[in-house]
């Protein structure tokens, strides 16, 4: 702390001196006001304060006060008090060391720290001498991931927490918010589980999506195969899964079949949503079958023995005109539809080896229109 010089103090005991009555007992004088009546000469304008200098008369003593605020390191400003020196202050200084000392090294009055030329706003102590500490903006090396201030949520998806650690976010390896898979580090690379397909940078699955609906429909509630396409992008919207608009139904008719209208990348698999590969490719679809029954809703519910309207065979073609609910557009018990079956539980071995050998999943049985069953949905 700065202190006034010596012809101040010599000065100021003068005065004091003065101003008591001879034989009592002493007092500091009131800077207020005062009952004598000798003046002073101000002191040299060179003596040492914090602030810019006035003097002011108040009948017989001069008291020494600064014309503006003072910073006290914690973003408020106080104003200087004139008066006797108390043994914490004195008239022209500050309560304490200004914050402009930051970074000499010693801790002063408003420092929470002072490391000196190792005052860094990544580590311990900040350049304003403030403690490292999770929620200031600022990014302690070593201890935390991140800092987004009043905005660390643990619940926001690619956030930081309030414990300034990585929320849920791609690449950590736990699927989660909107990611379709999540292998860390293998993200991006041939590396993924054998029934599994791969997973690129950005957690989406390298392969086209296959869901079983999570709604079921009459013969005349599709509306015909374009009207089943409507179905099933509906439901992808809703489960807001990517490429939404391009889903279509593995359903045929007179006009329309999978094998006319779906898209047949070689090397590209198909994948339920919960990451199980079904099929390599199209060509493995329709010359092998599937791998696993389609039974995973848009949903995620997983669904056995589901009956499911397809009128297609397994090469992906018409079934029968004959049996599609005339074009998908009866409701009627008179009327059939060729379904299959969208899976079966593997420990019953003859049945699933059944299922397998005869194409079940789309070749299965003859339903009467006016009974409810699903779609397979595809993106295309």
């Amino acid at each position: 702390m700065k202190r006034p010089g010596t012809l101040l103090i010599v000065l100021g005991s003068t005065l004091l001196a003065s101003a008591c009555p001879q034989g009592g007992e002493h007092s500091a004088p009131e800077t207020s006001s005062s009952s004598t009546s000798s003046t002073v000469d101000e002191p040299p304008t060179s003596t040492p304060t914090t602030g810019a200098t006035t003097s002011a008369t108040t009948g017989s003593t001069s008291t020494i006060s600064t014309s503006g605020p003072l910073d006290t390191g914690d973003g408020s400003s106080t104003a200087n008090e004139s008066g006797p020196d108390n043994g914490s202050s004195s008239s022209g200084t500050t309560t304490g060391e200004p914050l402009q000392n930051c970074g000499d090294g010693e801790l002063g009055p408003g420092e929470e720290c002072d490391l000196g030329v190792d005052n860094d706003d990544h580590g311990a102590c900040t350049v304003e001498c403030k403690q490292a500490t999770c929620g200031d903006k600022l990014t302690w090396e070593g201890h935390e991931n991140c800092d987004s201030g009043p905005n660390n949520n643990d619940n926001l998806y690619g956030g930081c927490t309030t414990q300034c650690q990585f929320g849920a976010r791609c690449n950590d390896g736990i699927v989660q918010g909107p990611e379709e898979c999540d292998f860390g580090e293998n993200n991006g690379s041939p590396e993924f589980p054998a029934d599994s397909v791969p997973c690129d940078d950005g957690c989406r699955f390298i392969a086209r999506l296959a869901f079983l609906s999570s709604e079921t429909y009459s013969g005349g509630d599709l509306d015909g195969v374009e009207g089943a396409d409507i179905k099933c992008r509906t439901l992808a919207v809703n489960a807001a899964f990517d490429n939404a608009i391009a889903f279509k139904a593995w359903l045929s008719d007179g006009q329309h079949s999978p094998e006319k209208d779906f898209t047949k990348d070689a090397g590209l698999p198909l994948v339920r949503p919960d990451g199980v590969r079904i099929a390599n490719d199209w060509d493995d679809l329709v010359l092998n079958g599937l791998v696993e029954g389609i039974i995973v809703t848009d949903k995620g519910e997983a669904l056995l023995d589901e009956s499911v309207w397809t009128g297609t065979t397994p090469s992906g073609k018409l079934f029968d005109a004959a049996m599609t609910c005339q074009t998908w557009s009866s409701s009627s018990l008179l009327e059939k539809g060729w379904a299959g079956l969208s899976g079966v539980d593997k420990q019953e071995k003859m049945k699933w080896e059944k299922w397998v050998a005869e194409r079940q999943w789309t070749n299965r049985s003859l339903q009467t229109c006016n009974w409810g069953l699903r779609l397979y949905c595809i993106e295309q």
